[in-house]
């Protein structure tokens, strides 16, 4: 019997597998998109109310008051 030629036989390697597309990969470049999506959404945002930093002066805040979720529920 007569040793097989390993050399003519292709191996699959790195170099010559094509890479598989699984679910993890398009959940990776579908939340990728969204990510770029929501940046471009925030710019276009920012842009239309003066860019960064518009925002001048004191800004006043308006606290509504806290209301127990027991006495909420029993008024």
């Amino acid at each position: 019997m007569s040793q097989p030629n390993l050399e003519s036989a292709s191996a699959p390697s790195i170099l010559s597998k094509k890479p598989q597309l699984s679910v993890y990969t398009v959940m990776l470049i579908v939340s990728l998109m969204a990510l770029l999506l929501g940046c471009l959404f925030l710019y276009l945002e920012l842009r239309e109310y003066g860019g960064w930093g518009a925002v001048r002066g004191h800004v006043s805040a308006v606290t509504a008051p806290v209301i127990d979720a027991a006495s909420a529920l029993w008024a």
